[in-house]
């Protein structure tokens, strides 16, 4: 369509020169001046309709790119493993899906365009050029009042739309924030559809929303190039019937050397724009090309019931010092666990690895008598709930943080269920909208000890066969911790619970406490017995009474 458009418009000199010399010389009639001003309108006209039938559909395989961009990068993102996030800063990767997938736009929609309507210009008006020999001047500027009043109607389209664009971009741009710094519970929660879906809903608003604009902008500047062309119409029919002016090779000279002044421009300023989509593409497309987590396991999980294994684990960060070293470690089924140890220690090493974060440099994990990886992740992760002393919810309702990842196929009762056991029903029935109030980003509306308490029924109503517990009281007030703990306790029946323990008082209970020192074990037993063998755990214990 482009192409069309464009021949037709190089073909305006020499149609100009023609009504010069026919129009303008004795012999004419007002039936041929009346023809040629008609070709000389349809052309023009025909001209603006190829091309914004060329910007619309460009505009829409343009945004069409974007929305395929976005939504593949947003999978890859769901589906990256933990190291891609230790080494990539959150801005880094925002800046891949909104600002790199832009400059990308550029390239699949403008900017090609412009080279084919630009190339073919220049060749074939510098031929007509030379063809014609010399030149006529003539300035024709048409302006109408029609045109102000096109360009007001297409604005306030333009407004209106982007306006909407501008606030689905910050919606986006918020998920993505949330998704990126909660990957940890996206994952062990197989939430990635959920989340898939809430995305693609927002940026196919933006891309109906973009075409808009692009449409209004488009349709205001063929409005704007029919009404030029019925001047331009109008000013031959009139001068040659009325005025009788002469010199068409002239005028047709000139009129092609003015057109040839833009797309030479435009030839020579492509480089830039070229240039920036070149390095986007290769920051989106390494995005997309990343190694996803792996997965090769076959078997389908369907309950965690038998004892955790730990072969001789050895793992390090990328070539570092080892953080586990030749971890020997079997959790019976139902038992309660709890890790304890200084900082660096290696307790969340251990858990990242149980949970296939990371994979163990040496040494295997095994469940149910098989090792991990032979499972497959969904099904394998399933098994799993967590709650962390940095509570993470998301800018949802109270039952949809409870139900996260299975919004759409948990009942109510499960829902009202995991609130009572959590004893978060206290403070929820005193909500406006109870169940179906908005908590804010990241549940900015409640307090410290509701949020861990909403923490505690989102692994609840999961029914997870295996418990991990990130010190989910550490942060709170003595009455609040009662209430949280009494939610913990009743949550750790008839599952086996890991406990990451930074303040001992709260593991004594434990079925046996694994201490942990430079990554590797070094006492385990029941708080009694460590505490009567005088060891690291006595210290650690002594230290902060």
């Amino acid at each position: 369509m482009m192409i069309f458009a464009t021949v037709l418009e190089t073909s305006i000199p020499e149609i100009t020169g023609q009504v010069v010399d026919i129009l303008f010389s004795n012999n004419h009639s007002s039936k041929a001046a009346l023809s040629y001003s008609a070709a000389l309108f349809i052309v023009i006209a025909l001209s603006s309709v190829f091309a914004l039938i060329s910007v619309s559909a460009s505009s829409w395989i343009s945004n069409k790119v974007i929305l395929d961009l976005r939504v593949d990068m947003f999978t890859k993102l769901l589906k990256l493993p933990k190291t891609y996030f230790d080494k990539n800063t959150t801005g880094e990767t925002l800046s891949k899906l909104t600002f790199d997938v832009e400059q990308i736009s550029a390239a699949a929609s403008t900017m090609w365009l412009a080279l084919i309507k630009s190339s073919f210009t220049v060749v074939i008006l510098t031929g007509y050029l030379f063809y014609k020999n010399f030149l006529l001047s003539l300035t024709l500027l048409v302006l109408l009042p029609l045109v102000y009043f096109a360009v007001k109607l297409s604005t306030s389209r333009i407004r209106k739309s982007s306006r909407k664009v501008q606030e689905s971009m910050g919606k986006m741009t918020h998920l993505l924030n949330e998704n990126i710094s909660g990957n940890d519970l996206i994952k062990i929660y197989n939430a990635q559809s959920s989340e898939q879906n809430k995305f693609f809903n927002i940026i196919n608003t933006i891309r109906q929303q973009r075409f808009k604009v692009d449409l209004a902008a488009g349709l205001n500047t063929s409005i704007v190039n029919a009404l030029i062309g019925l001047a331009l119409a109008c000013v031959v029919y009139f001068s040659s019937t009325h005025l009788m002016m002469s010199a068409g090779d002239f005028l047709a000279y000139f009129t092609a050397m003015g057109m040839l002044v833009k797309p030479s421009k435009t030839l020579i300023n492509i480089n830039k724009p070229l240039q920036q989509a070149l390095v986007s593409g290769a920051s989106v497309f390494g995005l997309i090309d990343e190694r996803s987590e792996t997965n090769l396991g076959s078997t389908k999980m369907k309950q965690a019931g038998g004892d955790i294994y730990f072969d001789n684990v050895s793992f390090s960060y990328a070539n570092e010092k080892p953080s586990l070293k030749n971890i020997t470690l079997n959790i019976k089924n139902g038992e309660t666990i709890a890790l304890v140890g200084s900082t660096g220690s290696g307790k969340t090493t251990l858990v990242n690895l149980l949970a296939r974060f990371y994979n163990p440099t040496e040494g295997n994990i095994l469940i149910n008598g098989e090792n991990i990886n032979n499972y497959d992740l969904e099904s394998f992760r399933s098994n799993f709930s967590f709650v962390d002393q940095n509570v993470r919810l998301f800018n949802d309702t109270i039952s949809g943080n409870i139900a996260f990842g299975q919004k759409e196929k948990m009942p109510m009762d499960s829902i009202v269920n995991a609130a009572n056991i959590s004893n978060s029903t206290e403070f929820i029935e005193k909500l406006d909208h109870k169940f179906d109030s908005d908590i804010g980003e990241d549940g900015v509306t409640l307090s410290g000890g509701q949020r861990q308490r909403l923490s505690i029924a989102r692994a609840i109503a999961k029914d997870s066969a295996i418990l991990i517990l990130d010190e989910a009281t550490s942060a709170l007030d003595s009455a609040t911790e009662k209430l949280v703990q009494s939610a913990i306790t009743k949550m750790q029946k008839g599952r086996t619970t890991i406990i990451i323990a930074h303040r001992l008082s709260t593991i004594q209970n434990a079925d046996r406490i694994i201490v942990l020192k430079e990554g590797a074990i070094i006492e385990q037993g029941s708080h009694k017995e460590l505490i009567k063998a005088s060891g690291e755990y006595a210290k650690l214990n002594q230290q902060q009474l």
